[in-house]
């Protein structure tokens, strides 16, 4: 006992001290370099009224630029772009930090205004018409409909009387929760009703004026661009832009005079803005009531979502299509005449981000942000580009080729199809494993960017999903496509299909790539050739490495950087005898880095217990110090050649090395089979709800974290079959749901890929219908386009649909791909329409009419439509996209400190370092990423449990807004924040705003998942407690039922959980006043406390005491009832 006690100890004290290592690091690296100064500045703005002052809150660390940036989006100076800020007379630069200028509190600027450019001019003119429009933008070239959006100020209400707070009387008053309908949520509400875009309109109309572009004897005096307005008095105004500000010209719609018009009492102003505002009197109260508008929604609400790839919703309320002159030319004013301003060498600016000095941490952080910018914008041209490849928009470089293997070059962006063209998959599953292969590739780059090796470099890389067809778009690196000379490539193994293969490996290529090697533990190991030529490669034979035209060493094709799942490829990949199962598609069965890293520690802990063990037995004295102090160095990696068809040197020593690396990555694969799955259903996570998975996409990063592939969703429903587990039912659900849809989604993928695009809408009409509308018309009927030229008898697949068949095809995917059988009803039995219908949407990139659909059997008289959904209902088809996102390793390794702190009880040194990682992510992601969100719902929490409600809910409110925008309006992030906000509010007395808030949350919690969730349990409990506050005991008492039918069905009638159920049940009821149903229930709770805890727990005594209150107060209302009674009887006689 105490040789094991001794041994847990030293393995303890081990792996805490390694901790508390990367802590003092993290603080004293967040100590030394990120204290610094935070001041207030103010702006002179001398062309403002008055000389108005505005107050900027500013750090030392922020660039010129940045102050720039939020005075353009301020609504004192919003009128304001092409200016400069000026100290003692002295221009700033705009790229240097303000300490380096000299800058401190007691500083005051001066906003000068600045002669226009072009280019200036192009972006003042478009700040302009972005103004006018309001909050909500729509932007001309996004791929999607209402990319970004928000419901936070619809949610909230701000006018609501008495600002949410509970009004001190007896009364009870009409609560957001009056008419909740507790059946299936309609899709018609999935856009609140009071959900608007800004209507005040300012302008008729602002456009490019027919008389550009501006004459050559114009160019000489300054004249830039000529504009068209007509303002809401009907006034048509041409106004000249020039080097000097905007002045209204006498030019009309036939006749060109470019002269000022002197008649108007101000005609000239540097902004176009102050310009109409002096012209136009309804422009000015106008444009004054928008900026009131816009105030009163959240400041994140409105500014431009610019370093991630903005969510876009799945159901969308078409907004009104207006007559705009133009919105045609805003290409034109945002990329110039020739699109120039769009043209990057998107590699360079890549690598040379990457390239950055990263030693002082105000140096990391620059770089980081500008890295995560190119990213964000990288992944905006890709996509772009790639939806104009599959509409036939770019000409391919090698059209005489097979379509399948054409290959596009677009706006400096290479673009292929993930087929496999030239066979290199043809022993692995051809296009399936080609498909595979993408996906893979690009979590190498993740993997090996996040390393960060000095000296490697990767490429720029974006996967795009769209109508059933992924593309691949990457940065062009100098010398990729060069065939003459192929000895570029100088690492790993080449064949090019014409020469012979080759394989190589340069020394100081292989020994960057080992720094690079030993932190994701791969083997160095020998690889031979056909003439028995040898090398070593830390990488599989299938990666390469290439030295560019500009002297960097690109590390590309890293779909093999994880070794193989060996063990899921022998049962499965193989045709074995006795096995009912069909063959699984593909041989590229890999792992997860996260499993890797996982076997890793877990053999490291092995190692650690073997050491002390062997102390033990040599030193019977030794102390856990003297066992940590050995210099030791635990060293284990995995071949990603392993069990492939690399050859291996000949010889005695190459094949017992082979041998051992076989075994190290079969026992790798046993680990993931047998510890890592059992541990996350049978023991830790799911069964003691440590995690509970709400939709497929929290599934799959449960999943993932742990290292585990999608493809053992079916091992994982059979380990919850073999439980028998009750409360693993909601997440088995979730995994069968999972199953069938990505079964539904490669389907309906592949019956999109060969259609015309005006098909689209028909074809997923008809998908939707069999799936999800056979209960209301079992028999739909597919239609066809009547817009396609040249086809007269369509012969695509999905004609041939039919529900039954469709079923069928799912049963049969699922079957092959997660080795599991679904039962022949299991539309009826395993799912859920409405969170399918979401999850499918979502996968595949759909967006549909937000409406009531029905999906099961109505009565005829009440029909309206033949079927569930109609073409009409497909609004949109947008990408999905798959990136590799940077991160902020610093950033988050001071946030887990910060996090491990508190826990370990130094809360002010917790909460500073946490504090001090927001600012990082700040800085490095900007205020809209999922990261940073993270961040804000972290500290919120933190503040909340420490009594500081009020910088909680400010926390709080800026996580709702930045996961709703940058994750879905309707993402597990954004639902679970709002839920928390409204216990929030309801801590400080505004009870009826966080009722408002829980129940926008709940509505959409009911189409994520439904009921029978413990989480969901949770919220109605919440809402029942609130609901009391705000004296409505007959509503809570609903919630109240609600909540424990849930956890009754979930955790069985004997469970703690469903006693505590039971017991605030009761309280509900013996408020309401109905003491009969709730004695009931609080015996229910007493018998359950009373079996688990016994007699003298202070649970069984305190329901007890409230049982014997509700029985004397039974017994009271009893003898009440009988006097009535008696009462009446007597008066009838009289």
């Amino acid at each position: 006992m105490n040789s094991k006690t001794t041994l847990e100890d030293s393995v303890k004290e081990t792996t805490e001290k390694a901790v508390e290592n990367v802590v003092e690091n993290v603080v004293e690296d967040s100590v030394n370099e990120t204290e610094e100064p935070h001041f207030t500045l103010t702006i002179n703005v001398p062309q403002l009224p008055g000389k108005t002052q505005v107050l900027v809150s500013a750090n030392a660390s922020e660039l010129v630029q940045e102050v720039r940036q939020w005075l353009t989006d301020s609504p004192e100076t919003c009128i304001y772009t092409c200016f400069s800020l000026c100290y003692k007379d002295k221009r700033l630069d705009d790229y240097k930090e303000l300490q380096e200028e000299g800058i401190t509190q007691d500083c005051e600027l001066d906003l000068i205004e600045e002669p226009y450019t072009e280019r200036e001019a192009r972006i003042h003119i478009m700040h302009v018409r972005e103004l006018l429009v309001g909050p909500f933008k729509q932007n001309t070239s996004s791929v999607g409909i209402d990319p970004g959006l928000s419901f936070f100020s619809a949610a909230t209400n701000e006018q609501h009387q008495n600002n949410g707070k509970v009004k001190e009387n007896s009364e009870a008053k009409k609560t957001p929760f009056a008419d909740y309908d507790f059946s299936a949520p309609s899709l018609a509400k999935f856009v609140p009703n009071n959900f608007g875009r800004c209507s005040i309109k300012c302008l008729d109309s602002l456009y490019l004026s027919g008389w550009n572009p501006v004459p050559f004897e114009r160019r000489r005096r300054g004249d830039l661009l000529y504009l068209t307005t007509t303002t809401i008095e009907g006034e048509i105004l041409h106004i000249t832009s020039a080097i000097n500000g905007f002045f209204a010209n006498k030019s009309t719609m036939k006749n060109f005079d470019p002269n000022p018009r002197s008649d108007l009492k101000v005609y000239h102003a540097h902004s176009l803005v102050s310009l109409l505002q002096a012209i136009s009197p309804s422009f000015r109260a106008n444009f004054k009531s928008l900026q009131d508008f816009i105030a009163l929604h959240h400041p994140f609400e409105t500014i431009p979502v610019n370093t991630c790839f903005p969510a876009y919703p799945w159901v969308v309320k078409q907004s009104k299509h207006i007559y705009d002159m133009g919105r045609a030319t805003e290409i034109y004013l945002s990329l110039g005449t020739d699109a120039v301003d769009s043209l990057r060498d998107w590699n360079d600016e890549f690598q040379s981000q990457r390239e950055y000095p990263r030693v002082e941490l105000k140096d990391r952080v620059l770089r980081e942000r500008l890295i995560n910018k190119i990213q964000a914008d990288f992944t905006e041209s890709a996509v772009k580009g790639a939806i104009a490849v599959i509409n036939g928009n770019v000409i391919p470089f090698n059209p005489r080729d097979p379509e399948e293997e054409h290959m596009y070059v677009y706006n400096n962006i290479f673009f292929s199809k993930a087929f496999d063209t030239r066979g290199t998959f043809a022993k692995l599953g051809g296009n399936d494993a080609a498909h595979v292969a993408t996906g893979k590739d690009l979590e190498g780059i993740r993997t090996v960017n996040a390393i960060d090796v000095e000296g490697l470099y990767t490429l720029g890389c974006v996967v795009v999903d769209y109508k059933g067809i992924r593309i691949v778009a990457q940065t062009i690196v100098p010398g990729i496509f060069r065939r003459q000379d192929d000895s570029s490539i100088v690492y790993g193994y080449f064949d090019n299909g014409r020469d012979e293969p080759r394989l190589c490996s340069d020394p100081e290529f292989h020994e960057i790539v080992g720094k690079a090697a030993k932190p994701l533990h791969l083997a160095e190991h020998s690889v031979s050739d056909s003439k028995e030529n040898t090398v070593k490669l830390y990488t599989s034979l299938e990666t390469k490495g290439l030295m560019g035209d500009d002297g960097r060493r690109y590390l590309f094709d890293l779909y093999r950087l994880n070794p193989i799942d060996i063990e899921f490829l022998e049962n499965e990949c193989e045709d074995k005898e006795g096995s009912n199962l069909p063959r699984y598609p593909h041989k590229l069965t890999l792992f997860r880095p996260e499993l890797i890293e996982s076997y890793w520690d877990h053999k490291s802990r092995l190692w650690l217990q073997e050491i002390a063990t062997a102390k033990q037995k040599t030193q019977e004295d030794s102390t856990p110090e003297d066992n940590s102090s050995d210099n030791e160095e635990f060293n284990f990696t995995l071949n990603p050649d392993a069990f492939t068809n690399y050859k291996s040197p000949e010889g005695e020593e190459y094949e017992k090395t082979k041998k051992i690396d076989e075994e190290n990555v079969r026992n790798a694969s046993k680990y993931l089979r047998d510890t890592v799955i059992r541990m996350l259903v049978s023991i830790i996570e799911f069964t003691t709800l440590a995690v509970t998975p709400v939709d497929g996409s929290s599934l799959t990063t449960t999943m993932h974290r742990r290292g585990i592939n999608m493809r053992y969703l079916g091992m994982i429903a059979n380990v919850m079959d073999e439980s028998q587990d009750k409360k693993l039912n909601h997440v088995k659900h979730l995994v069968i749901h999972e199953m069938i849809i990505r079964a539904s989604k490669r389907i309906l993928r592949s019956l999109l890929r060969e259609l015309p695009i005006t098909y689209v809408p028909y074809c997923i009409s008809h998908f939707l219908n069999c799936l999800l509308g056979a209960d209301y018309n079992p028999d739909p009927q597919p239609m066809v386009s009547d817009t396609t030229i040249g086809i007269d008898n369509p012969t695509y697949a999905y004609l041939n649909l039919t529900p039954s068949l469709l079923l069928q095809q799912i049963r049969d995917t699922v079957l092959i791909r997660f080795r599991y059988s679904l039962s022949e009803n299991f539309i009826n039995v395993n799912v859920r329409k409405l969170p399918l219908l979401r999850e499918i949407c979502l996968r595949v990139g759909i967006q549909i009419a937000a409406q009531g659909y029905h999906f099961v059997n109505v009565k005829k008289k009440s029909r309206k439509r033949l079927t569930t959904f109609l073409p009409d209902d497909i609004l949109n088809l947008i990408p999905i996209v798959k990136q590799a996102n940077p991160r902020s390793v610093f950033a988050e390794e001071t946030f887990e400190a910060g996090k491990l702190s508190i826990a370990r009880g130094h809360r002010e040194l917790g909460v500073d370092l946490m504090v001090q990682s927001l600012a990082l992510h700040e800085q490095s992601y900007g205020f809209l990423h999922p990261a940073t969100a993270k961040c804000y719902a972290a500290l919120a929490l933190y503040f909340y449990h420490h009594d500081d409600i009020e910088m909680a809910i400010d926390f709080q409110k800026k996580a709702v807004v930045v996961f709703e925008r940058t994750c879905g309006v309707d993402s597990v992030d954004a639902v679970h924040s709002y839920l928390h906000l409204g216990l929030f509010e309801n801590a400080v007395g505004n009870t009826e705003l966080g009722l408002r808030y829980m129940r926008h949350a709940m509505y959409y919690w009911e189409i994520i998942y439904g009921l029978l969730h413990p989480d969901g349990a949770t919220a109605d409990q919440n809402v029942g407690i609130m609901l009391q506050n705000m004296r409505d005991f007959e509503g809570s008492v609903k919630f109240f039922e609600r909540a424990k039918d849930t956890n009754e069905i979930i955790f069985g009638k004997n469970n703690v959980i469903t006693g505590e159920s039971y017991h605030l049940l009761a309280k509900a009821l013996a408020f309401a006043e109905d003491f009969k149903a709730a004695l009931i229930a609080e015996k229910s709770a007493y018998n359950i406390f009373h079996a688990m805890y016994g007699a003298d727990h202070q649970k069984t005594k305190e329901t007890e005491l409230l049982l014997k209150d509700l029985t004397s107060n039974a017994v009271h209302n009893v003898y009440i009832l009988n006097m009535k009674l008696i009462f009446i009887s007597i008066s009838n006689v009289f």
